[in-house]
Parts: C-alpha cells; sequence; structure tokens
C-alpha cells in the first residue's frame, strides 16, 4: 500500500455525510455546513464526545485552554473540529491529503468569516518545525495511513513539551469490529444492503486502510513515543448497537434507555479517544 492510493481513495470517498442523502444546498455555503455539522453533532453520533453542555469533542479537549494557543489539526475532513479551534480562540492550521478536504475546510472557515492555515500535506511528512504547536488532533485519521507510527512520531514531534495530543483510533474490542471486517470484505453487497463502512460511495477497497487497537496498545504506543499522562476513554454510536440499515435500526435504538446505550457504548464503542501530554 502506499500513501498514493491511501490519498486516491478518501479523494473518492469523502466523510461528507451525503452518501445516501443529499444535502440540498449549494457545496461551501453556510448553508450547507450547517446542514452537514446537524447530521455529524446528531446525538446518536457525537454524543459521547462532549461533556454536559459542552462542544462536542470536550470530553476529550478543555477547549477553555485554547484560546490563543496554536492547535494543529491532521486530517480535518469537512473541516468541522478546526471549525470549533477557531470559534474557541485558537491559532488553527489544519492539514489534509487530499484535495476535497483542503478546500471544504476553507470553504468552511470562510463563510463563517473564521481565520484558519489550512494545508495539503502528509501525516507521515508535517511540513512544520519541531515543536510548532500546543496542541495536536487528529480525530480518526493515523490508523488509515500506510505507516501508522511514522505518523505517530511526526504529530509528537510538531508538538511543544507539555502541549496535548489528541487522537481517535478504532476499538479492537468492540461491538462493531467484526461486523466492521465483515463489511470490509464483502463492501459491495453491503452497500447494496444499505449498510455503511467509511462513507463508502463506490463499493471498493483499493487504498483503505484501517486498522484497531485494544486501550492496552494505544497506551503502550503512545508511551513509547515520549508521552504521558494517557487517557483513553471508548465511545461508540447508536448505530453500533444495533447493525441493521439505518430504517430498520433507528426507530429501535431511539427507544432504548440513554443511561444503558451510554454504559455500553463507553465501554465497547467502536472508537477510542484519546489525550495525552508530551514530556
Amino acid at each position: 500500500m502506499s500513501q498514493q492510493l491511501v490519498r486516491d481513495w478518501w479523494q473518492r470517498n469523502p466523510m461528507s455525510y451525503d452518501v445516501d442523502d443529499p444535502i440540498p444546498h449549494e457545496p461551501g455555503t453556510r448553508e450547507y455546513f450547517e446542514e452537514l455539522d446537524s447530521r455529524v453533532f446528531h446525538p446518536r453520533v457525537l454524543r459521547l464526545t462532549a461533556t454536559r453542555g459542552g462542544r462536542p469533542f470536550s470530553y476529550y479537549v478543555d477547549f477553555e485552554d485554547v484560546r490563543g494557543k496554536d492547535v494543529l489539526e491532521v486530517g480535518p475532513g469537512s473541516g468541522f473540529a478546526s471549525q470549533l479551534f477557531a470559534e474557541a480562540g485558537a491559532h488553527v492550521t489544519a492539514v489534509d491529503l487530499t484535495d476535497w478536504a483542503v478546500d471544504t475546510t476553507r470553504a468552511r472557515l470562510e463563510a463563517f468569516g473564521l481565520d484558519g492555515n489550512v494545508l495539503q500535506a502528509d501525516a507521515e511528512r508535517l511540513p512544520f518545525d519541531d515543536a510548532s504547536f500546543d496542541l495536536v488532533f487528529s480525530w480518526g485519521v493515523i490508523h488509515h495511513t500506510t505507516d501508522m507510527h511514522k505518523a505517530l512520531r511526526e504529530l509528537v514531534r510538531v508538538l511543544r513539551p507539555g502541549g496535548r495530543l489528541v487522537l481517535m483510533l478504532y476499538h479492537r474490542h468492540s461491538l462493531f469490529f467484526a461486523v466492521y471486517r465483515a463489511f470490509a470484505r464483502f463492501l459491495p453487497a453491503a452497500r447494496a444492503l444499505g449498510f455503511h463502512f467509511e462513507g463508502s460511495r463506490a463499493g471498493e477497497r483499493e487504498g483503505l486502510i484501517a486498522r484497531h487497537f485494544t486501550r492496552g496498545e494505544v497506551e503502550q504506543m503512545l508511551l513509547g513515543a515520549g508521552l504521558n499522562d494517557v487517557r483513553v476513554v471508548p465511545y461508540g454510536q447508536d448505530s453500533e448497537l444495533l447493525p441493521l440499515p439505518r430504517q430498520m435500526r433507528v426507530p429501535i435504538t431511539d427507544r432504548l434507555p440513554g443511561r444503558l446505550k451510554d454504559r455500553v457504548l463507553r465501554a465497547f464503542g467502536h472508537q477510542l479517544g484519546i489525550n495525552a501530554r508530551k514530556l
């Protein structure tokens, strides 16, 4: 696998949240991003990334502490996290491997009148000096790279001593892991039945990498990369509770008690939210 193949796959299959339900607004407009965010930040999706009453990702990121700080997002996708950081007063830089993500993140910041520096770059070769950022944020990205350990070293390299690294990686000990693996193997058939896999449109896998880890593996990997104060807390989305097409799943999962759903997803969700400090 090469980074070019990885780039090409994500260029063909961006996380645009409009695979089955097109966004009825002109791409790049404020209305387009508001509709996209209503899907991304829906309680069924990112509920467990937020503290009570807080921004999405506030369970893992202290947004009150980022004002005036240099923040790097690696892999912004449509730019919703970059927007959150900019709104919180951070000096935001974002890099992505694909044209789509770079153009979309730039358009988002412009649509909301926010500042940020958005560049096309490879997580495995970041174009920044050592110790350039106070916070590095990369949500669901480096487990898709060709050389994940190289990418992790780069994220740590550009982080200042005492700075925070916030990541999301996939959880092997999750409810969804076996289903995820089956989707990967039988992707075209799964898509035809109404299942979803990484926002895929074309039903093909060339260039797709998706690694999974246990909490212990993540802790050891980050400690070995020169980080400490490592906190790894799983979370999940309601879709993981019942692996059925959306039209069948939602009426059932919406009726389940919230505390029960949250308790299960905090233990066996498909995502590991990670916060660590550089020595």
